[in-house]
């Protein structure tokens, strides 16, 4: 269902109509349209959106930004992500990230590289148009992991507890991986996602064939800023970003005298002092005392 795979070439774009499959979700549950076509130019307001949503999609000024995605399917976007990452925003690297994610996966212009579609159904309010319903994503393990571990220690303050936790499923926090963690955001039926997403994490140096080349972004480490007008995460949802630990100066060296402990030489010497300065005494008295 993804025969043309190259750079410039969507693998879906638009949207056609609702998920048959999915009964329940807080946002729309909209689907692309299968279109193995060339990633189309990126003008007016669909760019200035991009700009907010996906600015590392954007190209420069006298550049063209060519995309996968229509203005309805970015704004669905923006309201999915902004869902999901309310639990994030207190590290704005990972926020980026867990973003970037979906920016990809949704908008990329190179979106055939690294996406095989896998099930469509006919779109019946438009002839000939099939509703893409499964399709496979090939990242990166580094890359996923990367973007995993920006996130894995970002807490909710009103529970304590990690945010990952509530974006993992039935593993929690503790048996949360990457794999885990995007599987369940690919979930159908997590309330969010709109279709089944088979997330694919390859090792690096290995290539699955047919043309795929698995999407390895740049990643934000959690101790980074995202931009200039952003912070990095604080300490407490980030280790490598606490200041580090200054440790306590050790004792001062012994005082020594030569290879000898110092303070028992000057013992020494001031007893020694002071028993020759009482027989001193001792002897002037005597001597005083005889006729």
């Amino acid at each position: 269902l993804t025969p043309t795979r190259q750079a410039g070439v969507c693998a879906f774009y638009g949207e056609c109509g609702r998920n048959p499959e999915v009964n329940a979700s807080l946002v729309p549950s909209r689907v692309p349209c299968l279109s193995n076509t060339p990633a189309r130019v990126a003008s007016g307001a669909l760019l200035s959106l991009l700009r907010v949503v996906c600015p590392e999609l954007a190209r420069g000024d006298n550049e063209t930004t060519r995309v996968c995605c229509s203005f309805g399917q970015l704004s669905a976007l923006r309201v999915s992500v902004g869902l999901s990452g309310t639990v994030l925003a207190r590290c704005p690297s990972c926020a980026r990230n867990f973003a970037n994610l979906y920016c990809h996966n949704i908008c990329s212009p190179d979106q055939s590289l690294f996406t095989n579609v896998t099930r469509v159904a006919d779109y019946a309010a438009v002839p000939g148009a099939r509703a893409v319903l499964e399709y496979q994503l090939f990242y990166r393990r580094r890359y996923a992991e990367a973007a995993f571990a920006s996130c894995q220690g970002v807490r909710l303050p009103s529970t304590g507890g990690f945010a990952i936790a509530t974006m993992c499923g039935r593993y929690g926090a503790q048996l949360c991986t990457a794999q885990r963690w995007l599987d369940f955001q690919g979930d159908k039926n997590n309330g969010l996602a709109p279709l089944q997403i088979d997330f694919q994490l390859l090792p690096n140096g290995s290539e699955p064939g047919a043309g795929i080349v698995p999407l390895d972004a740049p990643v934000w480490s959690c101790a980074e800023a995202p931009s200039e007008e952003q912070e990095p995460c604080s300490c407490q949802d980030c280790a490598q970003a606490c200041a580090p630990v200054v440790p306590p100066a050790g004792p001062p060296p012994p005082f020594r005298i030569g290879s000898a402990d110092g303070v028992l030489v000057i013992c020494v010497l001031l007893f020694a002092a002071l028993a020759l300065a009482f027989l001193v005494a001792a002897l002037c008295r005597r001597g005083a005392a005889e006729p």
